[in-house]
């Protein structure tokens, strides 16, 4: 989601610059934790839920918060290409906007 660039960075995602928070990376960090991502599917019909608990990301936090929003990023958007009908497309995800940057919406 777009909190604003205050404790962001813009990085990619699905070709674009998305204000992506770096508090994930540094809190995993500072409790170091490992990270597990986990996915809900929507079953056909709206018939229930899939909870899909994957493994945890290996050399995630790294020691720089930027790499680690890129990498999340990237995670989340192969997700949202594998079943792109499953992702919240009404969010403004691209509302924040680098400096200098056109708006998407």
């Amino acid at each position: 989601m777009d909190f604003g660039l205050r404790d962001a960075a813009s990085v990619p995602f699905c070709g674009l610059p998305a204000a992506t928070l770096l508090a994930p990376s540094r809190l995993a960090k500072s409790l170091a934790v490992r990270v597990q991502p986990v996915v809900a599917e929507m079953r056909p019909g709206g018939e229930g839920w899939v909870v899909l608990f994957l493994p945890a990301w290996e050399r995630w936090p790294s020691d720089d918060p930027l790499v680690d929003a890129e990498a999340m990023n990237a995670w989340i958007e192969a997700e949202v290409r594998r079943l792109p009908a499953q992702y919240f497309w009404v969010h403004k995800r691209f509302k924040s906007r680098p400096a200098g940057a056109p708006p998407v919406y």
